[in-house]
């Protein structure tokens, strides 16, 4: 299980984005909304789709996020 707790702070400040605009740019919509939900909330999900939504931020902000200090991983 991993979380990435800064992703509200990112998501909100940095991008600009909603929820839903994570979920849109997801390749094959996976994970879910509720995980992102959870993601947001400070809860863990599954490691990959933990994942998946840091790569699509990360992508977003031109790579400059390190994965290892970002996501927790339990």
């Amino acid at each position: 299980m991993a979380r990435f707790p800064r992703l509200r702070q990112i998501r909100a400040e940095l991008l600009g984005w909603e929820i839903m605009d994570i979920v849109a740019r997801l390749p094959e919509r996976r994970p879910g909304v509720s995980s992102v939900y959870r993601l947001e909330c400070g809860l863990a999900v599954r490691v990959a789709s933990a994942r998946r939504v840091f790569d699509v931020v990360n992508a977003a902000l031109g790579h400059t996020l390190d994965a290892s200090k970002e996501l927790e991983i339990e």
